[in-house]
């Protein structure tokens, strides 16, 4: 059953805003993170700092805003008391996504380790909470039950990234490399599922695209999910038979199915589905990654393929579900205080389009030298840049639109009223 979203549920503006705000600055900060890649070692304590910070600050941060929303709007969760999850989710994430890195860039330090399971154990206390609550929900759309699996992956992967803290920060017995490689699977498990659900949404409100094939919708969630615990499983027991590729199973499936939702799509000459299909040839050079993967191995190719997942796919994903929800959500908010005698500004306004379009340029920028660095790692002052000039793009168009916000509504003329 296809979600119909109900925005009179929406949550408080400054609940999603607020993750999307600190998405941008990690991804400012990312610039300065680059550098310790240069040796092309993999793995790396190098890499480590710069990959946490795309997928913890920046995708991190842009997801948990998207997911709040999401269980408001179409999942009809209610979020009474605001302020535990504006105070409590967001500023737990934030002061573990700060240890985390402190400890990265300083050599693995126990007191920023320690802080750093302490705070994601909050956040995942309260995201555990949030699991019950969706699952006592009644709402049983596919997006819903899409939310429930990639939430559940969420706390998987809190979980296991919280036992390798507990192993380096506090000196617990339990296998590093056996936790290790069920942590990124897990979060890739997180990722594409919440990806799966958002897309149920997202392609037919705002790329008016038929509803997607009903076995999909049934199915991608518990298919994939189960899947992914399945070569969890045999990775348990046959640590050495690279059960990995059982997760990547879907992916040209779900390559088939978004391609043909965007070809059905009755916007194509607008900015958005640029971004998704983009995306889709993305996700295409992730699939031949991991095909490849199969018969040969090597730094450049475990670079390529975390690349092309998480600042490939799923960055640009969500830098145009920014360029669309951001001036959504404060058309929504003026919508709500509107007068007769006044007139809500559109979108167009909010957001021109030719801004869209140049974020969308500057993200073409971002994986061009991301390719370039996963080939030549000494030329890691490219991501490094290119990221920078998509930050300073992301504030500048984003400070515009909250400055047309503040302006509120504007008075409709007499000519308007008497059209009306």
């Amino acid at each position: 059953m296809q979600a119909i979203p109900s925005y009179d549920s929406a949550p408080p503006l400054d609940l999603p805003v607020r993750f999307f705000m600190a998405a941008w600055l990690w991804l400012l900060l990312l610039a300065g993170a680059w550098h310790g890649t240069a040796d092309g070692s993999y793995p790396s304590p190098g890499l480590w700092l710069p990959l946490h910070l795309l997928a913890l600050g920046v995708l991190g941060n842009v997801m948990l805003g998207a997911l709040l929303q999401l269980l408001a709007v179409v999942s009809a969760l209610g979020f009474p008391r605001p302020a535990i999850w504006r105070y409590g989710l967001w500023g737990s994430w934030q002061i573990g996504c700060v240890a985390l890195f402190s400890a990265f860039a300083g050599g693995l330090d126990a007191f920023w380790l320690q802080l750093a399971s302490l705070a994601f154990a909050v956040a995942g206390g309260m995201l555990a909470w949030l699991w019950w609550l969706l699952w006592r929900s009644p709402a049983q759309d596919s997006s819903s039950r899409g939310l429930r699996w990639a939430l559940g992956f969420l706390l998987l992967t809190l979980g296991l990234g919280i036992a390798q803290l507990g192993v380096l920060g506090w000196g617990q017995p339990w296998p590093l490399l056996t936790l290790l490689p069920l942590h990124r699977l897990a979060a890739q498990g997180w990722v594409w599922l919440l990806l799966v659900a958002v897309a149920q949404v997202i392609l037919p409100m705002f790329l008016l695209t038929p509803a997607l094939p009903g076995w999909w919708q049934r199915w991608a969630a518990p298919g994939w999910g189960g899947l992914l615990l399945l070569a969890g499983a045999l990775s348990l027991r046959w640590p050495d038979g690279g059960w990995w590729w059982l997760a990547a199973l879907p992916l040209p499936l779900l390559a088939l199915v978004w391609w043909r939702a965007l070809r059905q799509g009755r916007r194509p000459q607008e900015w958005l589905p640029g971004y998704w299909r983009l995306a889709l040839g993305l996700l295409l050079a992730l699939c031949v990654a991991f095909v490849a993967g199969q018969w040969l191995d090597g730094a450049v190719l475990r670079r390529l393929q975390g690349w092309l997942l998480l600042g490939g796919v799923a960055l640009t994903l969500c830098v145009g579900m920014l360029y669309r929800i951001v001036p959504f959500l404060l058309w929504l908010q003026l919508r709500r205080g509107v007068k007769p005698q006044q007139k809500v500004p559109s979108l167009q306004v909010l957001l021109p389009e030719a801004r869209a379009r140049r974020g969308w340029q500057l993200l073409c920028l971002w994986q061009l030298a991301g390719v370039l660095w996963c080939l030549w790692p000494a030329l890691w002052w490219l991501p490094a840049i290119s990221g920078s000039l998509l930050a300073a793009a992301l504030l500048v168009h984003y400070r515009a639109a909250w400055l047309r916000w503040r302006q509120g509504t504007q008075p409709v003329v007499k000519a308007e009223v008497a059209s009306g």
